[in-house]
């Protein structure tokens, strides 16, 4: 090996970044990832045992629990079922599957609830206010109103520059 050759290597490996896990930031989004990945566990792990409790007043076994009653627990807690495929057999793997799916989806912030039957909300509806017997239309007023005195005096004049701005005064 030349003289050359390991110059080039030695500027090879200075140009080489810290592993991720070297750095401050790199182990704290380590010590996140795992809580994370705990959180997910924990929460199959209760979904779990509340199925199998659910079994268990209904004389059942947790290894030997159906498709027809895994999505019967489902459906008692509002969750849209349609994705599980009822064709294949349920064992306890396919409902820790199942379990995980569902609750890294709800973590993820999709909607997991089984839609009502009824008329369907077009994504571009817009939602119809509900009349609030008890509040006249003024009171919303009034609790801003109130609002607004509790907070310092520069927050109260930085709001009313924002509500002189939206009038047209400034």
């Amino acid at each position: 090996m030349k003289i050359n050759d390991l110059l080039n290597e030695s500027q090879k490996l200075d140009e080489l970044e810290m592993p991720n896990f070297a750095t401050k930031q790199g182990r704290s989004i380590n010590r996140a990832e795992k809580a994370g990945a705990a959180d997910v566990k924990q929460s199959v792990k209760d979904l779990s045992v509340e199925f199998a409790t659910r079994l268990g007043t209904q004389g059942k076994k947790f290894n030997t629990a159906t498709t027809d009653d895994v999505i019967e627990f489902l459906k008692s807690k509002n969750v849209d079922t349609s994705k599980i495929d009822t064709t294949s057999p349920m064992d306890k793997n396919r409902i820790g599957l199942v379990f995980t799916t569902l609750v890294k989806d709800k973590i993820m912030g999709k909607s997991i609830a089984a839609q009502e039957p009824g008329p369907s909300k077009g994504k571009f509806t817009k939602p119809v206010a509900k009349a609030n017997p008890g509040k006249t239309p003024g009171s919303n007023v009034m609790t801003i109103q109130q609002a607004i005195a509790k907070l310092n005096p520069k927050q109260q004049a930085s709001i009313r520059q924002l509500a002189a701005k939206q009038a047209g005064v400034v």
